[in-house]
């Protein structure tokens, strides 16, 4: 081997062992947000609803709507049943998508017990269905390309760590936490049937002013997917803007309205 090739080795050698370093250090730097401090009292409210406007290169493409529909009780557990929808504007025709969600979400434990998801994008559909056990969860798809072709199925158990949250129950999960300034904490994420560990860095305090609140102090958070959310610093916790990416490029929630339905 030559002088050249070993330098080369090296250098790699070197890198990866930075990197290692590195995403040790990221790695015992945080801190699971699962075991973290609730909040008290809790932000969450029974009929508490969000609408948002969604805008796509600063055009508006759509909407959508949180609702902390009711609190009643499944397999034997009190929960909150959380529902979303998300739909693009009649006049944003180059692209149709139309997302409906539900969670039953453990309103002590905050993990969700029950799941769904349905979306149409364009011709294609899906129904996403989850039901979590302690430990576990049975995952169920129904996915068609378009209405002309056949349907696939997939069902699958999968291994779920303590405080796994589905793709809604997420965001109530956060907004019930007690987030340090500048702290970096990780918990598991279940998303396109695969579970991911997702960190979030509070990244800063921002003001921001809002058409539904006026002026507000909001808590600035990062996720590792590129995800942005802007929550009230205070009791509320309200999102009043979200930024995340799509098929489409960057989407931009903006909190519209906030309403509490008995």
């Amino acid at each position: 081997m030559s002088n050249e090739d070993k330098n080369v080795r090296y250098i790699k050698h070197l890198i990866f062992l930075c990197l290692l370093i590195g995403s040790i250090a990221v790695n015992g730097a945080a801190t699971s947000l699962v075991e973290s401090e609730n909040l008290s009292p809790q932000p969450l409210q029974i009929g508490e609803k969000l609408t948002y406007d969604i805008s796509w290169k600063k055009l508006p493409a759509g909407t959508r709507t949180d609702w902390i529909a009711k609190e009643e009780t499944l397999n034997g557990e009190s929960v909150y049943h959380i529902r979303s929808e998300m739909k693009t504007r009649a006049l944003f025709r180059f692209y149709s998508f139309r997302n409906q969600q539900e969670t039953y979400l453990n309103p002590s434990t905050l993990s969700p017990v029950h799941f769904r998801n349905q979306v149409q994008d364009r011709k294609y559909r899906a129904t996403v269905v989850v039901d979590f056990r302690e430990g576990e969860a049975e995952y169920k798809k129904t996915s068609q390309r378009n209405p002309k072709s056949a349907q696939k199925h997939e069902v699958k158990t999968l291994t779920m760590p303590a405080g796994t949250q589905d793709e809604l129950s997420t965001l109530y999960f956060l907004r019930s936490k007690h987030l340090a300034l500048g702290k970096t904490y990780f918990f598991p994420l279940l998303v396109k049937g695969k579970v991911q560990k997702v960190t979030l860095t509070v990244e800063r305090t921002e003001f921001v002013k809002n058409k539904a609140l006026g002026r507000v102090r909001t808590l600035v958070l990062r996720t590792s997917k590129g995800d942005r959310f802007w929550l009230t610093d205070d009791k509320r916790r309200l999102p009043v803007k979200m930024e995340a990416e799509s098929k489409i490029g960057p989407l931009k929630a903006v909190l519209r309205n906030v309403e509490f339905a008995n």
